[in-house]
């Protein structure tokens, strides 16, 4: 089955702009959840953070699957296809690294220590 041209280049470059958009989003809930955490002890601020890196890494295999997938067939551009895939993938690991820290900082403090 072979998809439209558009939604494999999306995916493609899906480790580059959902990564950081998920990473953002991740930071604004990290100025709000901390007081829910501090009232109820839910860990809300670690669960968001351990599931934005979840969904952060799955962009980075997807974007990595489909360039290798693109990049076999031969009337694309392989070499653009590649560093798109190659890029996206990488920079979905820098930014799932940093959800992790995140994360693990929001298990490590309660949310009242201010």
């Amino acid at each position: 089955m072979s998809m439209s041209k558009p939604l494999a280049h999306l995916l493609i470059w899906a480790g580059l702009w959902l990564a950081p958009l998920i990473w953002a989003v991740n930071m604004q809930l990290g100025q709000v959840l901390p007081y829910t955490d501090c009232r109820r002890s839910l860990h809300a601020a670690a669960i968001t953070s351990f599931l934005g890196a979840a969904i952060t890494s799955l962009s980075g295999i997807v974007s990595w699957r489909c360039a290798g997938r693109l990049g076999a067939d031969a009337s694309s551009r392989p070499n653009t296809v590649s560093f798109g895939g190659g890029v996206s993938a990488l920079s979905a690991t820098i930014f799932t690294f940093a959800l992790l820290m995140q994360g693990i900082a929001a298990m490590v403090l309660s949310g009242c220590e201010k």
